[in-house]
C-alpha cells in the first residue's frame, strides 16, 4: 500500500491533475460565495438582469474564443519547437482579435435593440458585457496557454486570483448595501485583468507576438481544426446560457432571477463534471488496448452510480440549501432546482463515457452530440418556455442532458464494436 502510494505521488501527470483540479474547486468555491452575495443583494428581481448580463458574457466568451482554445491544447501543448510554439500563439492572436474587436463593434451597434429584446430595466449592461467580457476570454486563453506550456502550477495559482477578487468586491457591495447593477457586473467581469497581465508578464522571454507574418505553414492546420472545434465550442456557450436569456425575454423579471439564482446552485455540479472531464479525458486518450478500455468502462459505471446515488441524497435537501446560499427570497424556486440538480448529476455521469470518445479515431461525436443538445435546447426554450414558463424552461435542459447520455452510450457501442472489431 505505502509503495503504491509513494508510486502516486512521484507521478508527475496525477500531480498536475490534483494541482489543476483543487485549484477550479478552490476558485468555484470563492465564486459561488460571491454570487450567492450578490443574489442575497439584488433579490430575485434585480439579479436576473446581473444574471442574464452574466449569462451573456460567457456566450460570448465562447464566440470569442471560437475553438482557438482547442487549437492551443492540440498544437502548442504537443509542440516542443520554441519557433514553432511562437507561431502558433502570434496566428492565434491574430484571429482572437478580429473576433473581439468585431464582436465589440457589432455589440455596441445592436446594444440598445438587445436590451429591449430582452427587456432589461438597465439598458447599459449590454455594451458593458460586450466590452469587458473580452477581459475573461483572454484570460481564459492565458490560462490555457500556460497549462499547454507545462506551467501548471503558475496556471493554478493565477486562476484562484479572480474568484478571490470576486468574493472580495462582492462582500465590499454586500456590506455597502451597494445596488448597482452595472457597477457589480464591470467589476464582476473585469476581476479577470490582474491575472490576465501576470499571465503576459510571467510567460517565457522567448515567445515573442508577431502579428505581422501570415505563417502559411501554420495557418492550414490551425483552420482545419477550427472547422471542427469552433462549431462545437460556440453551441457549449448556447446550450449552457440560452436558458435565462430566453426565461428574460418570455417570463418576469422575478421568475428569471427565480431560475438564475437556482441555476447557480446546480452549477457546483457541472463544475465537477468539468473537473472530471480534465483528469479523464488526457488519461483515456492514452489507452489503445481493449483490456485497459474495459477497465476503465467498468470506472464509468461506477461513477455514474456513485453520480445517481448524489442525486438521491440531495433531493431532500433542496430546500435547505437554498436556505443557505442564496436566501429565503428564492425558496419558490425549489422544484426547478430539483430538475436542475437532476440535470447536473446526470451531466457528472456523462462525463466518464464521454472521455471514451478521446481514444477513438473518429472525432464526429462531439459536433453531433453538440448539435442535438442545440436543437433540443432552441426548440424547447422557442416553444414551450412562452407557454408553460419555467417548467418547460429547466425540463429542457434535463431532456437535453438525458438525450446527450443516451446518444452517448449508442455512439460508444457503435464505436466500440469498430474500434476493437477483429
Amino acid at each position: 500500500m505505502f509503495a503504491l502510494v509513494a508510486k502516486l505521488r512521484q507521478s508527475q501527470g496525477l500531480r498536475h491533475s490534483a494541482l489543476t483540479v483543487s485549484s477550479y474547486a478552490l476558485a468555484s468555491g470563492f465564486s459561488a460565495l460571491a454570487v450567492i452575495l450578490i443574489s442575497r443583494l439584488l433579490g430575485p428581481t434585480s439579479f436576473a438582469d446581473f444574471s442574464v448580463a452574466f449569462s451573456l458574457s460567457l456566450i460570448l466568451n465562447r464566440l470569442n474564443d471560437f475553438g482557438l482554445s482547442t487549437v492551443i491544447q492540440k498544437y502548442v501543448g504537443g509542440e516542443w519547437r520554441q519557433h514553432k510554439i511562437a507561431a502558433y500563439l502570434s496566428l492565434i492572436l491574430k484571429y482572437r482579435l478580429v473576433l473581439s474587436i468585431s464582436i465589440v463593434t457589432l455589440g455596441l451597434i445592436f446594444s440598445d435593440a438587445l436590451a429591449t429584446l430582452l427587456h432589461l430595466d438597465s439598458p447599459l449592461l449590454i455594451p458593458l458585457t460586450f466590452i469587458f467580457s473580452t477581459s475573461v476570454t483572454y484570460f481564459e486563453s492565458s490560462q490555457i496557454t500556460l497549462q499547454s506550456l507545462a506551467k501548471f502550477k503558475l496556471a493554478a495559482y493565477n486562476y484562484l486570483l479572480p474568484s478571490l477578487l470576486k468574493f472580495s468586491l462582492a462582500l465590499v457591495v454586500f456590506i455597502w448595501q451597494i445596488r448597482d447593477t452595472e457597477l457589480i457586473l464591470a467589476l464582476y467581469l473585469l476581476s479577470t485583468l490582474p491575472s490576465l497581465i501576470i499571465a503576459e508578464f510571467l510567460k517565457p522571454s522567448w515567445i515573442r507576438y508577431q502579428l505581422e507574418q501570415s505563417f502559411h505553414k501554420e495557418k492550414p492546420k490551425v483552420l482545419g481544426l477550427l472547422r471542427h472545434s469552433a462549431f462545437a465550442v460556440v453551441s457549449a456557450g448556447i446550450i449552457e446560457n440560452m436558458d435565462i436569456l430566453f426565461a428574460k425575454h418570455y417570463l418576469s423579471a422575478y421568475e428569471t432571477g427565480l431560475l438564475a439564482g437556482v441555476s447557480r446552485i446546480a452549477m457546483l455540479l457541472y463544475v465537477v463534471a468539468y473537473a472530471l472531464a480534465n483528469v479523464l479525458n488526457p488519461r483515456v486518450a492514452a489507452y489503445k488496448k481493449k483490456v485497459n478500455f474495459d477497465a476503465f468502462l467498468k470506472k464509468a459505471w461506477a461513477i455514474a452510480g456513485v453520480a445517481l446515488l448524489g442525486f438521491m441524497l440531495t433531493l431532500p435537501l433542496a430546500p435547505l440549501l437554498i436556505e443557505l446560499t442564496i436566501g429565503p427570497a428564492y425558496l419558490a424556486g425549489q422544484e426547478i432546482l430539483v430538475v436542475l440538480l437532476a440535470a447536473g448529476f446526470l451531466s457528472i455521469a456523462v462525463i466518464p463515457f464521454i472521455a471514451t470518445f478521446y481514444a477513438f479515431a473518429d472525432n464526429s461525436f462531439f459536433s453531433l452530440s453538440a448539435l442535438l443538445q442545440l436543437v433540443i435546447v432552441l426548440i424547447g426554450n422557442l416553444c414551450f418556455v412562452p407557454v408553460l414558463g419555467l417548467t418547460a424552461s429547466v425540463y429542457t435542459r434535463l431532456i437535453a442532458r438525458s438525450a446527450l447520455l443516451l446518444f452517448t452510450w449508442l455512439m460508444l457501442w457503435r464505436s466500440y464494436r469498430r474500434e476493437f472489431a477483429k
